[in-house]
């Protein structure tokens, strides 16, 4: 009896060993998942769902005026490693001015590349309404224009392209640089009433050759337009134009009217054959009709040109 009982408790003993085997190897199984370190689901769990990180900053003829908070909305045109478009984001001034990271996903693309314009209004620009079928190339912001004319002056406009390399973590965000894209031109003509002895009259200028879009990389491209910019006589005499936003040009002509009437055009005035609007700054342009010349001043955006007049 004593000997059975025995016998009884080694099988036990034996399956009992047996069982703790066996569970030990399964649990090592699973932990190493099938031979799969767990650092490398790790690592590659990470890369995927890391999303790549902008910060905006503002530029005018290359000085940094993000604090001055001239950007309102920025509009982001984001693109595959490949140059097809993904989606569009829209970010408000917050962005800009606390320097806060925009975070932007976008699964299975080790890079992307993101257009940014800032400024746009469908009341002034066309831009171009994107879907899944478009490159990067489909991109494209025009003035709305009517057989050559502006129907309407651009906003300010802001511009900046960056490549984005993804990570296997979440790295610190990179920067994403717009800059101003467009001109403001102020006009002045002197010696108006000397030359045709009269104040009476519908005065406007037209400004020429200028172009009418920008592509995906912010170039300037398109068929010529012109401006036509009201214009009216003053106390002195002068006939004169508000500051007026436009799209710069390396070779403008201007042209005065009077009861749509040319009566000055900058491609007869002395030392004014050329004149060139950079994008970023304000022009002054100030034409004397009697003398038929002119001169130009150039300054920051933003900044009121004082005219004396001495004796």
């Amino acid at each position: 009896m004593k000997k059975g009982r025995i016998f009884t408790n080694c099988i036990v003993a034996v399956c009992t060993l047996i069982v703790m085997v066996a569970f030990a190897s399964c649990s090592a199984d699973s932990d190493s998942s099938y031979g799969i370190d767990d650092s490398v689901i790790n690592s590659a769990s990470s890369k995927t769902e890391a999303p790549f990180s902008v910060v905006l900053k503002a530029y005018s003829d290359n000085k940094d005026i993000t604090v001055k908070g001239d950007v309102d909305q920025t509009t982001l045109f984001i693109f595959d490693q490949s140059g097809d478009f993904y989606k569009q984001m829209t970010v408000d001034r917050t962005y800009l001015l606390q320097a806060k990271p925009i975070e932007i996903a976008c699964p299975g693309s080790d890079q992307i590349t993101v257009v940014a314009w800032a400024g746009l209004s469908g009341d002034n620009e066309n831009i171009s309404a994107l879907n899944q079928a478009n490159i990067i190339s489909d991109l494209q912001v025009s003035l709305k224009q009517n057989n050559g004319v502006a129907a309407s002056l651009p906003g300010d406009l802001f511009y900046g392209q960056v490549t984005l390399k993804s990570t296997s973590t979440k790295a610190s965000a990179e920067t994403l640089k717009i800059a101003r894209k467009v001109s403001s031109v102020s006009l002045i003509t002197k010696g108006v009433i000397k030359m045709l002895d009269s104040r009476d009259g519908n005065f406007y200028y037209k400004i020429k050759k200028t172009k009418s879009s920008f592509n995906h990389n912010g170039e300037l491209t398109g068929e010529d337009i012109e401006y036509i910019i009201p214009a009216t006589m003053n106390d002195k005499g002068n006939v004169v134009a508000d500051n007026t936003t436009i799209l710069p040009a390396s070779d403008i002509t201007i042209e005065l009217y009077k009861d749509d009437k040319m009566i000055l055009s900058s491609e007869n005035v002395k030392n004014l054959e050329k004149v060139s609007i950079n994008e970023g700054e304000l022009s002054e342009l100030t034409f004397d009709l009697s003398k038929n010349s002119g001169n130009i001043v150039v300054a920051d955006w933003g900044t009121v040109i004082v005219n004396v007049t001495v004796g």
